[in-house]
């Protein structure tokens, strides 16, 4: 498929989509976002991919919503969806989507990212930052309330007394205010941004097995949704024993013991357990 509004890459096994409007700031369209969810649906299909990078092209990440229809930018009344659109409704299927990817996604944050250019890295994996990066959840600031279910990924994020802050304010960190409010897991010089992401998605994607960090993926999101504590025990416990019984298990072990790189047989597509399938 070809895209309008983002770039689709891939280097080894290393997916990389880039929003592609640096002459709006990649600020996002609803176009944008089908294209977005349609490359993360290529990577899942694929089992030659492992990680993803999500980065903007140009001197920003996401300067959020396209603000060219002035006043009414915001206003879905009378406006005629896309098919596309009408398939997945922000908030709801958009954010099962993001939640249901198997493979780890990371934003490598350039420049600046406000509004849904943040809300829509708060489901990704990881999130790193270069230092020109600049964030904000400014929802408040043009009188409509943060969306794409921000209100429960934030405060599982950073806390619930952050997220506040954050969210009543929408007040724009930098980089290192960023990584101290726990938003980011690091901060890196610009010209080294995309160079970090691919050496930590390489690290995962070399020498992690993939079925393994799908499964690790699935229970780190599962267990922010569930409270009962036996209940996550038993799921944990299964998983575990099911790895142990698998061939890249076996690998695992027999490639540290011979002090090699890992040559992993089993792939996301064909090799999910029955019991680990989505709903």
């Amino acid at each position: 498929m070809s895209y309008e509004q983002i770039l689709f890459d891939i280097k080894d096994q290393v997916a990389v989509i880039t929003l592609n409007r640096p002459e709006r700031l990649n600020a996002f369209t609803s176009v944008m976002i089908q294209e977005f969810m349609d490359a993360l649906q290529q990577v899942e299909d694929n089992d030659d991919l492992r990680v993803t990078i999500v980065t903007g092209a140009g001197r920003g990440f996401c300067a959020g919503a396209d603000l060219a229809s002035g006043g009414k930018t915001f206003d879905s009344r009378g406006r005629e969806e896309s098919t596309a659109t009408q398939r997945r409704e922000p908030g709801s299927s958009t954010v099962k989507f993001f939640l249901g990817l198997k493979k780890p996604v990371i934003a490598a944050i350039n420049g600046p990212a406000v509004g849904v250019g943040v809300t829509m890295i708060l489901p990704l994996d990881i999130r790193i930052a270069a230092e020109s990066a600049r964030i904000g959840l400014i929802f408040n600031r043009r009188g409509v309330l943060p969306e794409l279910a921000s209100p429960w990924f934030l405060p599982r994020i950073i806390g619930i007394s952050k997220a506040a802050e954050l969210m009543y304010t929408g007040r724009i960190l930098n980089a290192r205010e960023s990584l101290e409010y726990g938003l980011v897991s690091q901060v890196v010089p610009d010209d080294q941004l995309m160079d970090s992401a691919f050496e930590l998605a390489r690290e995962i994607a070399v020498n992690c097995a993939p079925v393994s960090v799908a499964l690790t993926k699935q229970m780190l999101w599962q267990f922010l949704l569930e409270n009962d504590l036996e209940k996550m025990e038993k799921i944990n416990s299964a998983y575990f024993k099911w790895s142990g019984q698998q061939p890249d298990a076996r690998e695992g072990v027999m490639s540290f013991l011979e002090k090699r790189t890992p040559k992993w047989s089993m792939s996301v597509s064909k090799d999910m357990p029955d019991f680990a399938q989505d709903d």
